[in-house]
């Protein structure tokens, strides 16, 4: 629950705040800009506060009281992983990078904390130096621990080793287009991808040929350590991308350790130079490898698919749609892969550029849903021009409940009578107030309008990294065994 900002019991924690070992470093006026910008909050014994799996976009600071953080790991629920007590901070990683939780947090017993929203605490980090540096730190020593322990690379080792490799790997953050390592250098490290995707290229004549698209989950760069040779091929971050970089000594040491991990690696390698063989050789399958993860498919963390072979044409889809919400939010004429089709509609990415909102319209449920706050839109647009594909339209508000060709007939005749100086400007009819409107997977309903309501079920939501991966083995997924 929110705590009453009118009472003492608040003035008291406001007052212990500067006390806490995470906000010295902050002055007078951002201490307050801290606690005005936030919420105090209670929660009883045993509630849990995040959990793994879900977005979120605040932080927290403990004022009073502790929580456990668990993950679930292969063979392990709820696997306690640490205590935080009072002055500590957690949910940072999701705030900051836009991810899933990747731990939960249950409260150990009553207790009360400060809820931060992401930007409040950007906001700090850009204003002191000491402040960024202390959550930069916190960020990647969780990352790392936390990851570890949940990568089968990694499962079989002991606490100690696991302490040891804490303190030996590093996380490293790329950019979209960033070079992790190119074709022809030395291999020092073996990299675990830990988000995003990265992109395998090698060159044929003078172009870069790519052979292979890897998602996070997986790890690559093994070949250059196990043969002890240069690197193959040129690895490139496709998205935002963070890799758990394991240096050639530590992973030498796994090797001696871990028998069995040394002929799984070694099976991974055949296997990766066979499909890059053919690849090579195959033009109309580099083509269509291409063409998987360049127009996106492959980032989509739910991906709406129309199989053309059973679609029948109906457009009970867009019909559907349009009758739930009062304007159409889908259009089934996307981009057409074989005989799949996959529609204008949300594929809740995995880092959603739309996000970014000065008015904070836009917002990522807990359950990853991305959806629009009406009364908080001011039209701008900025969402729909950032959106890659398309799927955020710009409507005026009396234009609910008409069709898409209605809206713009409207919207076209207004153009052309202004143009051509038909009204006089006191005649003109007010600008109505334009709002951003999107597929939202149909939040809050049990059901999605379009895939009900297919007579032939050609209209489906798929996980695009196992689906595509059944159609193009080519498609690297994020398989059980290096989840």
């Amino acid at each position: 629950m929110t705590i009453d900002t009118n009472t003492e019991h608040v003035d008291f924690f406001k007052e212990k705040i500067a006390f806490t070992h995470l906000f010295p470093q902050l002055s007078k006026d951002e201490c307050e800009f801290l606690i005005n910008k936030s919420s105090f909050r209670q929660f009883a014994a045993g509630s849990v506060i995040c959990r793994e799996g879900e977005y979120g976009d605040t932080s927290y600071a403990i004022m009073d009281g502790s929580v456990e953080i668990s993950i679930n790991t292969e063979g392990h629920d709820n696997l306690p992983l640490a205590i935080l007590e009072e002055g500590n901070i957690f949910g940072e990683m999701a705030a900051l990078s836009g991810y899933s939780r990747n731990a939960t947090v249950t409260a150990k017993e009553e207790i009360t904390i400060l809820e931060i929203p992401a930007e409040v605490l950007k906001d700090l980090m850009k204003r002191s130096l000491s402040f960024k540096e202390i959550i930069d730190n916190l960020y990647n020593e969780r990352a790392v621990r936390n990851y570890i322990r949940k990568v089968p690379f990694f499962m079989n080792l002991n606490d100690s080793t696991l302490d040891h490799l804490e303190k030996r790997v590093n996380l490293l953050s790329y950019n979209q287009g960033d070079v992790i390592f190119s074709e022809g250098e030395t291999g020092d490290s073996l990299y675990i991808i830990r988000t995003g995707f990265v992109k395998v290229t090698k060159k044929k004549g003078s172009d870069d040929q790519i052979i292979a698209y890897i998602a996070h989950g997986n790890y690559f760069g093994e070949m250059a350590l196990i043969e002890d040779e240069k690197r193959s091929a040129t690895v490139s971050a496709f998205t935002k991308t963070e890799v758990i970089q394991l240096l050639k000594e530590d992973f030498n040491m796994l090797l001696e350790m871990e028998s069995n991990l040394g002929d799984e690696i070694k099976d991974i390698i055949v296997e990766r130079k066979l499909k890059t063989v053919e690849v090579q050789i195959d033009t109309a399958k580099a083509e269509r490898l291409e063409t998987l993860v360049e127009k996106g498919f492959i980032q989509a963390d739910n991906l709406l698919i129309i199989d053309l072979k059973r679609c029948i044409r109906c457009n009970n889809c867009v019909d559907s749609c349009e009758a739930r919400h009062g304007y159409p939010r889908l259009d089934r004429r996307g981009t057409r892969f074989g005989e799949i089709s996959v529609p204008v509609a949300c594929r809740l990415c995995h880092d959603p550029l739309c996000l970014i909102c000065n008015f904070d319209a836009i917002k990522r449920a807990p359950t990853g849903e991305v959806y629009v706050i009406d009364e908080k839109c001011v039209g701008s647009g900025g969402c729909a021009i950032r959106c890659p594909y398309n799927v955020i339209k710009m409507v005026s508000t009396d234009s609910k409940h008409k069709s898409w060709f209605d809206i713009m007939g409207t919207l076209l005749k207004i153009k052309q009578e202004n143009k051509e100086g038909e009204k006089e400007s006191e005649d003109l009819p007010t600008k109505p107030k334009r709002l951003a409107i999107k597929c939202d997977t149909c939040m809050g309903y049990s059901d999605t309008a379009c895939t009900k309501n297919c007579p032939t079920q050609a209209i489906r939501y798929v996980n695009p990294l196992d689906y595509f991966a059944d159609i193009d083995k080519d498609i690297i997924p994020k398989t059980r065994k290096y989840q």
